[in-house]
């Protein structure tokens, strides 16, 4: 059931407690699919006669309607189906602006039909039914994919199926016989595959056949696994959930009700992972092959959050819409409109709470561990004060950051090797002010008023005016990223990779102990490129090391003014001393 607006309240405080339960996931889901039922039925009012009979959309709608009489679950099941969400998008994109594709609108609108067919394959002994052919193949979501023409085909096949589980696809090209769904052997058939716990209770689709993942995959081609590629995900998914449910039970229950699919976008693991989720397709987990299962279940953590976070801003307003990039997320080199701060927010509180409980495990128990629980819970603590100062929140959007602020505030009193805590407070530091100085802009006319008054020794004016936010565009290659900050995280740093193409000489100096030679290094790349914001960063480290505080006020507070200010006042500025005077 779909949650009412009473019901929506009690959801918040539900999942703002971090995870959430069953039930408030299974009412979200329904008002999914309440959604999607409008988003369909936008889809048919918007197609003419002769598209929406070329796709077959009559029969199948009629289809779907008859089922969901007496088989509601299977077709809330397919239409809350993970690409259902991506094809609606897309489709009704299509129709709002046809543009030029080599894939006729009536033939994404065929996906429609392929729903029916696969509600009416779970819910009927036998049947028959008109099938859009689209580039060459028919998709039966949740069941598999038939190859029927060649990939620039598009047109229209009979499916029927009979009793004994048996299928047949006739198209111009012949006849396609399947004895039954599940069959790996036949060349023009793929069974849709399964991944499941250790004991069978949860099911999660490895959907590497879908025509519609694509639009939401980050791939061109995600690849269709091999057998054994996919015993491999079979066992790093069984490892995952054991993690999960032996270390953070909380999770486990609200995860089983979202995850419908995990999409591939490598065969094998990569050196460099990826993943992400779609808004329009929650419940699908898009990532590159894992490594194990721990990196599997801290990737499940991580985007199904998201996924959740999905669910219920979709139905629940926490804050006012405003696409204004002007956010500090502290794992992030951009500024973030107030959506994405808030999805890091809840996506990296499971992120966070997984290192606090893995980083006590045998494969992960280190120093490393320790320091990435204490940064992580740094830096989303920082996201949580900026959110709840935003102006932007609602009410329940306040009530929702503040329950997270304080689920998440036993946690600073987690004990923690002091190397950890070390690592955590520099990269925080550099990055802080990386970003400071890569985004934002003091007001020129001030700039140059307060050049003229240290020039003239007159001391600096009291007032700090309001920063511009930088084009992204403008900012030069060299300026994007900051190398050191992953660097500094690492607690043992004779086993830090030596010095990136482009990354700054003192950095290198800094991370081998030597401070006042990094200090030199970086004072002396800034007379050619001032307002390099990992220079500045390095200076944030330096400087309190070797001269105290005092004089690196500035730089933990306004950096972008004194990057600014030495750029005005010129290569021959004493860093030091302006630097003491803007203190």
């Amino acid at each position: 059931m779909p949650a009412t607006a009473h019901d929506l309240g009690d959801i918040v405080i539900d999942l703002s407690s971090g995870y959430g339960s069953e039930d408030s996931v299974a009412a979200l889901t329904g008002g999914m699919l309440d959604l999607r039922m409008i988003l369909l039925r936008t889809l048919i009012g918007g197609l003419d006669a002769q598209t929406a009979a070329e796709a077959g959309i009559p029969v199948a709608y009629r289809t779907l309607a008859e089922l969901q009489l007496e088989h509601p679950e299977t077709v809330a099941a397919l239409l809350c189906y993970p690409h259902t969400g991506p094809w609606l998008t897309h489709t009704l994109a299509r129709i709002a602006d046809p543009g030029d594709s080599e894939i006729p609108l009536w033939a994404d609108c065929g996906y429609l039909g392929w729903l029916a067919a696969a509600a009416g394959l779970s819910c009927r002994l036998e049947g028959a039914m008109r099938l859009v052919v689209r580039s060459g193949v028919v998709m039966l979501p949740m069941l598999g994919l038939a190859r029927l023409e060649s990939p620039d085909y598009h047109g229209h096949c009979e499916l029927r199926w009979s009793a004994t589980g048996a299928l047949t696809f006739t198209s111009a090209a012949g006849s396609v016989e399947i004895d039954t769904v599940t069959a790996e052997s036949h060349p023009n058939w793929s069974p849709l595959r399964w991944v499941h716990t250790a004991d069978g209770e949860t099911k999660v689709w490895l959907d590497d056949l879908d025509p519609f993942r694509q639009l939401a995959a980050t791939s061109d081609e995600p690849p269709r696994l091999d057998t054994e590629q996919a015993r491999h995900w079979q066992r790093d998914f069984a490892d995952a959930w054991r993690l999960l449910r032996d270390n953070l039970e909380n999770c486990v229950p609200p995860m089983r009700e979202t995850l419908r699919s995990l999409v591939p976008l490598s065969a094998k693991p990569l050196v460099a992972s990826t993943s992400h989720t779609a808004a329009e397709s929650p419940g699908c987990v898009y990532t590159t092959a894992p490594a194990d299962g721990c990196q599997l279940a801290l990737t499940l953590i991580h985007e199904i959050q998201h996924s959740k976070f999905n669910l219920l801003i979709d139905q629940a307003q926490l804050f006012d819409a405003d696409p204004t990039c002007r956010f500090y997320a502290p794992w992030r080199d951009d500024p973030r409109p107030i959506l994405g701060l808030l999805h890091g927010i809840y996506a990296f509180f499971g992120v966070t709470d997984f290192w606090r409980m893995h980083r006590h495990s045998d494969c992960h128990g280190s120093q490393q561990a320790h320091a990435d629980f204490e940064l992580w819970r740094r830096q989303v603590s920082t996201a949580i004060a900026q959110a709840q100062t935003s102006g932007l929140l609602t009410a329940q959007g306040h009530r929702f950051a503040d329950a997270l602020a304080d689920a998440m505030r036993p946690w600073a009193e987690e004990t923690l090797p002091p190397a950890a805590k070390h690592a955590a407070t520099e990269a925080m530091t550099a990055h802080r002010t990386f970003w400071r100085v890569r985004n934002l802009a003091p007001d020129p006319a001030w700039i140059a008023d307060l050049a003229t008054r240290w020039a003239a020794g007159r001391p600096p004016s009291a007032e700090v005016p309001a920063v511009t936010y930088l084009d992204q565009r403008s900012i030069p290659e060299h300026h994007l990223r900051l190398p050191l900050a992953a660097q500094l995280k690492t607690t043992d740093r004779a086993a830090t990779p030596g010095r990136l193409p482009g990354q700054p000489e003192g950095d290198s100096a800094y991370l081998a102990g030597y401070r006042s030679e990094a200090l030199a290094l970086y004072t002396r790349e800034l007379h050619t490129d001032p307002l390099r914001p990992q220079l500045w960063a390095g200076l944030a480290l330096t400087v309190p090391k070797i001269y105290g505080t005092r004089r690196s006020t500035i730089l933990d507070l306004r950096p972008e003014v004194a990057a600014h200010l030495y750029d005005a006042a010129g290569p021959d500025t004493d860093i030091l001393a302006l630097l003491r005077w803007l203190a």
